[in-house]
């Protein structure tokens, strides 16, 4: 076992640049582009009663904590265990783990220093007005990206994410032989190896690393990234959609097996008692898939004033198939904080929103057509550098990875 996580650590390096972001769902964050499939038409001239509002069963502040959730994530994430552990302790003798953690504290201590520092930084300086009012963060098509979200909106009450993988559980390591948790510990690391090489998950890829006799899911990941960024995990529950929007809490303490059902993280940070929620739902966000399901449908439009984050999004919010959720955005998004695979510039005119240009901004990546590349978004860092406008990016982040050509693009409505 640790032959192999060693020869998987030791190949990256060379190709590692400060790398580890993520996104996913839907398709998106592949170097292959997705298949475009049949897409019923969506009828848009008649606007439907707006849905009861989503109910929540769990306050946040109530919630009673679970600490073997948080035991469960810091010996996956390579973390020692805590005083009064659920964990026995012989699971931090095993060689094959101490091997791990050692592997896993360098690599964070160099994706901290050389990414998330600097996006931290940065945003407490172009976020400055988003942070002070602190709205839920909208995350489509993200996987188990917390880790960004929560760097660049560390004071967000909630995080709203969703993909096409499924949401899973954590492993009950208590129930498991030591040869199990050894090739589980593999598991994770090779799930993350195009994080930590690329910036980002292959979706292609990640749909078979998350399979359930593998990490088993979004929420193992989720979880490692949270108590890597000092948060202990309060408590961890599951949830289902109704049709007309609401929601209700399972009683299980297992995977999701069935449509709309879905997954909260509780979580705190060391120094503050407030407690933060990351819910993941797997879904199809098309507009074909948003015309079959009722229940995310009214979700989506009872959720509140937003911010919302896209990356690494496989340019999907640019085919016509997805003009439901274009609508989504562009109607509860208070800031868009976006790469170029996000939401077309041409549908955030200057007469409603103000913009700010950061990076450089180059024709995409070769593994998706050129149909993508936008002259006027191009033309608009053009301007914004010609009025000395056009600030710059400290850090690599996307599809050219690795490189000082990453772009992101800042929104903000008027009014």
């Amino acid at each position: 076992m640790y032959k192999i996580v060693k020869t998987l650590f030791y190949s990256f390096i060379p190709v590692m640049v400060g790398a580890i972001a993520i996104s996913c769902g839907n398709n998106q964050s592949q170097e292959t582009p997705p298949p475009v499939p049949p897409q019923p038409k969506v009828d848009t001239s008649k606007k439907a009663p707006a849905p009861p509002k989503p109910v929540s069963k769990q306050a946040l502040d109530t919630v009673t904590p679970n600490r073997k959730y948080n035991d469960i994530a810091r010996y996956i994430a390579g973390m020692k265990q805590l005083p009064g552990s659920t964990l026995p302790a012989t699971l931090e003798k095993d060689t094959v783990w101490i091997r791990f953690a050692k592997t896993f504290d360098s690599e964070w201590a160099h994706d901290k220093a050389t990414r998330l520092d600097p996006m931290a930084s940065w945003g407490n300086t172009e976020l400055a007005e988003q942070h002070k009012a602190n709205l839920d963060v909208f995350y489509p098509f993200s996987g188990p990206d917390i880790l960004h979200a929560n760097v660049l909106f560390p004071q967000a009450k909630r995080y709203h994410l969703y993909g096409l993988e499924r949401a899973g559980a954590l492993p009950y390591l208590n129930k498991m032989k030591i040869k199990n948790v050894e090739s589980y510990l593999e598991e994770v690391y090779t799930s993350l190896s195009d994080i930590l090489t690329k910036s980002y998950f292959i979706t292609k890829n990640m749909l078979n690393d998350l399979q359930q006799n593998n990490v088993n899911g979004t929420l193992p990941l989720a979880s490692i990234f949270l108590v890597r960024s000092g948060y202990q995990i309060v408590n961890v529950k599951y949830f289902h959609i109704n049709e007309d929007g609401t929601e209700v809490q399972l009683k299980k303490d297992s995977v999701p097996v069935h449509s709309n059902d879905f997954v909260k993280v509780y979580f705190k940070h060391d120094k503050d008692s407030t407690v933060q929620v990351m819910s993941y739902l797997k879904c199809d966000l098309s507009d074909g898939g948003l015309q079959k399901n009722k229940g995310v449908t009214a979700w989506l439009d009872a959720m509140p004033v937003s911010y919302t984050y896209i990356k690494s999004a496989s340019y999907l919010l640019h085919n016509p198939f997805f003009s439901a959720m274009r609508a989504v955005i562009l109607k509860k998004s208070q800031t868009i904080l976006q790469d170029d695979t996000g939401m077309p510039y041409k549908y955030l005119p200057g007469k409603d929103w103000n913009l700010a240009f950061y990076g450089a901004y180059i024709m995409p990546v070769s593994s998706f057509p050129r149909g993508f590349y936008q002259t006027d978004l191009q033309k608009a860092y053009h301007n914004a550098d010609s009025l000395k406008q056009l600030k710059k990016l400290p850090f690599s982040l996307g599809y050219h990875w690795g490189s000082s050509v990453q772009n992101l693009m800042k929104a903000e409505r008027k009014g």
